[in-house]
């Protein structure tokens, strides 16, 4: 409860696929409540007094920005969660790495020529979209809203202590959204150089395809972000994916996804 005011708190967990979603939903004994716009699988749980519901958006920046944006409506949660599998795209990365991240970011709009303006297959040279020319997705037609969301410096320190307190050690970084995947090491070079914040020494970041979407439908209603993250693989390595261990993994999440509601609750 919160105290002030006696009203429920709501968290939201959003989550792409059921295989990272299930260690989650069992722990929390989640009960099926219907299916957002008739496609995305809505669930829900109370944990410590605490409302939990926790929306499936299925794979993909369009599905995670739709399924977001009506779950929030529906909802009307207080905090937004990302549970959820991210390739390591820093150079020592490795399978199960806990991310913590300062911030989210799209990693994958880019226009394919140099800086000098011709055009090249080489994407370390690659140009991000993102930029303040006029013809790039700029403050001014991006409506006035950024193209990168921060997270609070309070809900880092939160997070961190809570994984500090489970023995579990955790990597801070930047968290990528975005439908292409990139494994060349100079474009993931690149895309630390060009994407990341300019005033950052921290040039880590991971890669998802839907938390960049969710960050930004958080932003317009004015939900606060956070995530809880695996690393699944290893872009610099070129790392197959094996989805068969995304649950074992997202298990491992369980305890610290519990301990964060129940911080929430407190604060």
């Amino acid at each position: 409860m919160n105290k002030s005011n006696n009203k429920v708190l709501k968290i939201l967990f959003v989550g792409a696929m059921e295989t990272e979603l299930r260690p989650l939903l069992k722990e929390l004994n989640a009960t099926p409540i219907k299916k957002i716009l008739n496609v995305f699988p809505l669930y829900k749980a109370i944990h410590k007094s605490i409302e939990v519901s926790i929306i499936e958006t299925f794979v993909g920046e369009t599905n995670a920005s739709v399924a977001t944006l009506e779950a929030i409506k529906e909802v009307g949660p207080d905090f937004v969660i990302k549970y959820g599998c991210v390739g390591g795209s820093y150079l020592e990365s490795k399978n199960g790495d806990v991310i913590i991240p300062f911030g989210f970011f799209h990693r994958t709009s880019w226009i394919t020529r140099t800086r000098e303006g011709a055009p090249t297959n080489d994407s370390s040279q690659w140009q991000s979209v993102f930029g303040e020319l006029p013809h790039q997705v700029n403050s001014n037609n991006l409506g006035g809203l950024p193209c990168y969301f921060s997270v609070s410096k309070k809900y880092i320190d939160l997070s961190q202590q809570i994984l500090e307190e489970l023995n579990i050690n955790a990597v801070k970084c930047y968290v990528g959204g975005g439908n292409m995947w990139a494994f060349s090491q100079g474009f993931l070079n690149n895309m630390a150089e060009v994407m990341l914040p300019k005033d950052t020494n921290n040039k880590k970041f991971v890669s998802d395809m839907e938390s960049y979407s969710i960050a930004h439908a958080c932003h317009v209603t004015g939900k606060p972000f956070l995530g809880c993250y695996s690393v699944a693989s290893n872009d610099y390595a070129d790392e197959p994916y094996d989805p068969d261990r995304v649950p074992k993994q997202m298990e491992r999440l369980v305890p610290y996804a519990l301990r964060l509601i129940e911080s929430l609750g407190k604060n």
